[in-house]
This record gives C-alpha cells, structure tokens and sequence, in this order.
C-alpha cells in the first residue's frame, strides 16, 4: 500500500476536500475508481459503463483521469460529458445506457476545493452500504500499472437532457419575457441559457463564463445580491441563480428581493395544497428553515415534517412516507414526481415559471404570503469536531441561549459535512436579540475549539 494513501469515508454528499489534498488526492481517487470498477463488475452482464461530468472546476481535469484510470483497471468504460449540471449528469445516467455516473464537483464550495458524487444506473445517489463498500475495497485494490486511460468525449449528450426538460414544460411559453440567469460560473453555464432561449425567453447571462477558478466566487446561489442587482438594472421579470453544480436555485423578484428555499417550499406547498396534490398536507424541510416556514404553512393547513440538514435526509424522508414535496432553506426543492424524487434547480425554475398566472401579475405577489423571523447564521472555523454537548462551556452558554429565546425563537448548533466549520443559527422575534444571542454563543465555540 502507497504510504501517501489513508482511509477516507464518504461524507454527506459524497466525497468533498481541498483539491490535491486527501481525500482529493490522485491515490485515493485512483483506489475509488478501481473500488468502483470492482463493485460494478460484481454485477454481472455486459460491458459495465461509467458517465462523467464536471462542474467547471480546474482540478476537474487530472480528478477524472485518475478516476479513469481506476476504473479502466476494473475494466470499466470511461464517457466524458464535460460541463454539466449535477441533475443533468444523473438523468443521463439513468436514461442513457450507463451502469453508473460520477459528478466532479464541490456544489457551493470555493474553486480550490473539488470532490466526487456517485451516482446508480437509475440516477439515485449510492446508498449507504455502498459507499462503505467502496472504503472497504479501496484499501484492498489498487491499479497494478498507472497508464493514460481511454475516455470518449460525447459532449453531445447534454442534448438528451434538455430536450426533456422542453418536452416536460410542453406548455410553456416565456417569449418576451426577460430573465437573468446567473450560473455561479459553473456547470449550468451553457445549458441553463440554452434551456430557457428554448422557450423563447430572453437570457441575460450572468456568471456563465467559468475559467475554472471562478465559480461561486461572489456569485450565484450563495450570492444573490449579485443577480438580483441585474434584475433592477434591466427590468427583468426573474433572476434565478443557481449553484455550481445546478441543484439549488435562489430567486429574485421583479422587485429585487431575494427569495430563498424557504419561500419556493412556502409557495410550492401551498400550491399543491390547494390542487389536492400535496400528499398527507405535508412539506418536508430541515432544521435550518426559518420558523415563518412552519407559521405561513400551518395558516394553510400544512404540517411540516422536520429533518436533519442534507437533502439525503430530506429524500429519505419523502420516500419513506410518500411525501410529494421538501427541501432546504439553501433552495434544494425536491418533487416526487413519476416515481423519483427531482432535486433540479432548472426544474424547479421552470416550474416556477409555469405557475398559472405569475408572468402577469408578477412574482413578489407570488411569494407574499411568507413572513420571515429575523434569523442569523454565523459560521465559526474549528479545527475539530467533538460533540458539542460535551464541551461544558458550549452546552451552558447554548441552554441560556434556549431560555432566552423562549417558545418564539429557537437555537440549532451542529457541525458542516463538508467544511471545518461549526454552524451557529438563532432565530426569534428580534433580529438585535437572536445577533447576540448567535455572536455570543460563536465566540464561546471559538475559545473552545477554533
């Protein structure tokens, strides 16, 4: 065994590092590939296939040779779809002849970091078993001889996934209608803009020029302020702003005003409420939605069903119980729909879009009905992940926090699955209060653990 290579585990969504840095590293990618390949093989049947994409990131291109030259050694296929939407590059794994897809991407991550999503042939995330036996196998396989693997390049396959989605929103007519789309220069960059201009919309571009070290950088789904500042300058009727790898989408209103996972769950909800579609009066979201969520719903007759954070969670949930709608306060909205669950931030815009009656009477009309609780999240650096409410000094300053707070407000401290940080969000009845009540709290986790 290389002494460069440790054991990894898969993460909350797949793996996720520093590009060149364990687990993004060329040894454990190579071993991941070859874990892969081996897993496949184990199936049986013919030729085992593997589509990959990317979201634009420069380290996209050395991650998918190594990937490649792994699962070459299992024997296993390479295709290459180049700049793709997560969403895309899982319904082209499902309805193309593939045995599996693997995203290149770090989603809403700064361009130094990268990482990998692995995908099924029936484009659903690989369970949790799975994974684990991919860390099994890659301590134990290895590629016996590191050589240039042979990978077709078949960019045109993109094609297949916009057409669905024209062939979806049939009805659909955006002529005249002005929208900015910022696609965080990631991997929504081309299609996004070709998807919409099929309707016959007109596209302002916006962020859609990535050079492999600009995405999320100051815009996008974790920057709207960026988009929306578009909308005012050309009049628009929308901006959507999508992440880097396309599955969590933010608006902006005619007005300007940002509306976020919580409203689209909010709207989207209480839609289908109304249709009768929206099954057992239920929207599943996760501890991190803004308690206005749960209010606005409840005036409505909704129940919400409260998840940890992650849309893993999120879609266990809905599976679990036949529920048609959920989703996070970062704009990943889940549909269940034909029997899978679409977690597609284009899907989600286009459906928007289709609502009946929103082009003419305008979109901050659509999303009134929400009020949100002041809430403040303040994201604190640490250098290690122990449990929380072990730390005397962080589990005392959280229970003054609670009392404070009292039944109009509420405190959710916990750990990011993919970054070293510690995640402190207070919400309640005044934003001067829950400010305090957050600062004060993230600076006791500072002295404790940074």
């Amino acid at each position: 065994m290389s002494d460069s290579f440790a054991a990894f585990r898969f993460g909350t969504d797949g793996l996720r590092g520093r590009a060149g840095h364990a687990p993004m590293d060329t040894e454990t990618l190579r071993r991941v590939g070859s874990a892969l390949g081996v897993l496949l093989q184990r199936r049986g049947g013919d030729q085992q296939r593997v589509l990959v994409g990317n979201d634009g990131r420069e380290s996209a291109g050395w991650i998918l040779e190594c990937l490649a030259q792994g699962l070459s050694a299992a024997d296993v296929s390479v295709t290459d779809v180049g700049l793709v939407t997560t969403p895309a590059l899982a319904h082209l794994t499902r309805v193309l002849p593939f045995t599996a897809g693997v995203m290149i991407s770090a989603s809403h991550n700064p361009a130094h970091d990268n990482g990998i999503k692995i995908f099924g042939h029936d484009g659903t995330k690989l369970a949790d078993e799975e994974e684990r036996e991919i860390e099994r196998l890659a301590m134990v396989v290895r590629p016996e001889e590191v050589r240039t693997p042979r990978i077709r390049w078949e960019e045109e396959l993109v094609g297949a996934y916009e057409e669905h989605l024209v062939n979806t929103f049939s009805d659909l007519d955006l002529t005249g209608v002005k929208i900015c789309l910022d696609a965080a220069h990631g991997g929504g960059s081309r299609i996004a803009p070709r998807v919409l201009r099929a309707f016959g919309a007109e596209v302002i571009e916006v962020a859609c020029e990535p050079d492999g070290s600009n995405i999320n950088e100051g815009v996008g789904a974790t920057h709207p302020e960026a988009c929306a500042a578009e909308v005012m300058a050309h009049g628009a009727t929308l901006g959507i702003c999508l992440d880097g790898d396309g599955d969590r989408s933010m608006f902006a209103d005619e007005t300007g005003i940002v509306r976020d996972g919580d409203e689209q769950l909010c709207l989207f909800g209480s839609l289908l409420h109304r249709q009768k579609r929206l099954a057992k009066d239920t929207v599943v979201a996760t501890v991190m939605s803004n308690l206005g969520l749960q209010r606005a719903l409840a005036k409505e007759g909704i129940r919400m069903e409260v998840t940890p954070v992650g849309d893993r969670n999120v879609t266990q949930a809905m599976r679990q119980h036949g529920y048609t709608l959920g989703g996070e306060q970062s704009g990943h909205i889940l549909f269940a729909e034909d029997g899978r669950i679409i977690g597609d931030a284009l899907f989600t815009s286009l459906r928007l879009l289709a609502l009946p009656g929103v082009l003419q009477s305008g979109f901050a009309k659509a999303f009134s009905s929400f009020r949100r609780f002041p809430q403040v999240l303040v994201n604190v650096q640490v250098a290690r992940k122990p449990d929380l409410a072990a730390i005397p000094a962080i589990a005392t300053h959280s229970r003054e926090v609670e009392q404070r707070l009292g039944a109009d407000g509420r405190l959710v401290l916990r750990y990011s699955g993919t970054e070293p940080l510690c995640r402190v969000m207070v919400e309640g009845p005044e934003e001067s209060l829950v400010r305090e009540l957050a600062e004060g709290l993230a600076d006791t986790i500072r002295r404790e653990l940074a």
